[in-house]
């Protein structure tokens, strides 16, 4: 019974380490469970504004490891109203991401006062914010931002592209913003979403997850082998006496 207990705490200690460096590989980092990294996702945060009936499920944080603060917005699907083709839309979107749930992310650089995300097209807006305005390109966009931190962004698409311009017909969003557990990032195929390819750092994953525990697994068979003779070499020698 007791080698049983020891043997299953063994393979979670190995499945642990396995599933850490595949997180870390991929990108993500605990650091948002930190009071002053919460502190700064909090006081960042964007000011999400959505057509009626449309606001996501969730809210969740993360920190990328080059400092910025990704926002990810979950919605339960994307949907162009028409149910044919938002049906079969769902079929592909849990072909390539294993679900139909849209998540959309917006990153928030703090320390340069930089905020990207997706628009129209998915093409990739990038705009700088000061106490009041914001600015994309040439563009100045007064009043977009509130306390000096919070930009506020607008759904503008079927399929929640952003916009800072705002948008007739939307209102802020109610819902609570929560740090991205291990799970939670495991479970919305987050890296899977903001890559085209795993495959490196799937593999880097397990080659060094493979050395780590096999590192593990050798150390604690030795050092079971050298309890048991030195169990041995007592008795011989309590014998000898």
């Amino acid at each position: 019974m007791r080698r049983r207990a020891v043997l299953a705490v063994w393979l979670v200690l190995n499945f642990f380490v396995l599933f850490s460096l595949s997180l870390y590989e991929s990108g993500y980092t605990i650091r948002g469970y930190l009071p002053a990294y919460g502190e700064d996702a909090r006081e960042y945060a964007p000011l999400l504004y959505v057509p009626k009936g449309d606001t996501p499920q969730k809210a969740l944080y993360d920190l990328e490891k080059g400092g910025g603060i990704v926002y990810y917005y979950i919605w339960p699907t994307e949907s162009m109203g028409r149910p044919l083709i938002d049906r079969l839309y769902d079929y592909v979107r849990k072909l390539f991401y294993g679900s139909e749930i849209d998540i959309e992310p917006v990153t928030v650089y703090p320390e340069n006062r930089t905020i990207t995300f997706e628009s129209y097209g998915h093409g990739k807006v990038v705009a700088t914010f000061n106490e009041h305005t914001c600015h994309v390109g040439n563009e100045t966009i007064k009043g977009c931002v509130v306390n000096g931190t919070h930009v506020r962004i607008y759904v503008v698409t079927w399929n929640h592209a952003f916009s800072l311009f705002p948008a007739k017909d939307t209102a802020p969003a109610k819902v609570e913003l929560e740090p991205m557990s291990p799970f939670e990032y495991a479970h919305y195929t987050i890296f899977r979403r903001a890559n085209e390819s795993i495959r490196d750092a799937a593999l880097r994953a397990v080659l060094m997850a493979t050395a780590i525990t096999a590192l593990l697994n050798v150390t604690g068979y030795y050092l079971l082998v050298r309890r048991k003779w030195w169990e041995k070499l007592k008795e011989k020698l309590r014998k000898g006496s």
